[in-house]
């Protein structure tokens, strides 16, 4: 008897600056598709960064999980497999909620994407690791389903990225170039 197995996921490899253009236009995309505004995005290293997307978002706990999830969930779409410091930043966020001292002694820590995520989600009124885990990856795979609706706005924005390093609103939307993003993703969650 011969057993099948399933074929392995593809793994791309791609230069730094492309998974950081990718992983911060997964940010902005998404949120301008929940009603955000960006103000700004930027692969230009800083402080303790590669890379940021500010936004002005006044959105419910779970869109918000979804937006600071979306880096990790372009990463994952573009790469072909879960990005490894996903699940590093939740379990130090998850430690970090009972061990002031321990976040506090990784300055920074709490402003990572996975810690966001962790505290949208306690805003929801969830308290026990399991609940908050169940729900994260609830919010990773709505991320997941919504930026592979508007992939093509993602790569094009990842892309003006490389070219510019920095973009502010009017820059991401002339990236994108009109291509629409709040049907697909609603469409993705329904």
């Amino acid at each position: 008897m011969s057993r099948v197995q399933a074929t392995p996921p593809v793994r791309r490899r791609v230069s730094l600056q492309t998974l950081v253009a990718h992983h911060e236009a997964g940010h902005a995309i998404l949120a301008l598709a929940v009603g955000g505004t960006p103000a700004q995005v930027s692969i230009r290293p800083q402080e303790q960064t590669l890379g940021r997307s500010t936004q002005t978002l006044s959105a419910p706990p779970a869109q918000l999980a979804q937006v600071y999830l979306a880096g990790f969930a372009a990463e994952h779409l573009l790469l072909g497999y879960r990005p490894p410091q996903l699940d590093r930043e939740l379990r130090f966020a998850l430690i970090a909620l009972s061990d002031s001292e321990l976040a506090h002694a990784f300055s920074g820590s709490a402003e990572q994407d996975g810690g966001r995520a962790v505290r949208a989600v306690l805003q929801l009124g969830l308290f026990r690791e399991g609940e908050i885990l169940s729900e994260i990856e609830r919010y990773y795979a709505a991320a997941r389903r919504s930026l592979a609706a508007v992939w093509p706005a993602v790569q094009a924005l990842a892309n003006a990225l490389i070219e510019h390093q920095e973009l502010n609103t009017v820059g991401l939307l002339e990236a994108i170039r009109g291509i629409d993003v709040l049907r697909p993703v609603m469409a993705a969650r329904e």
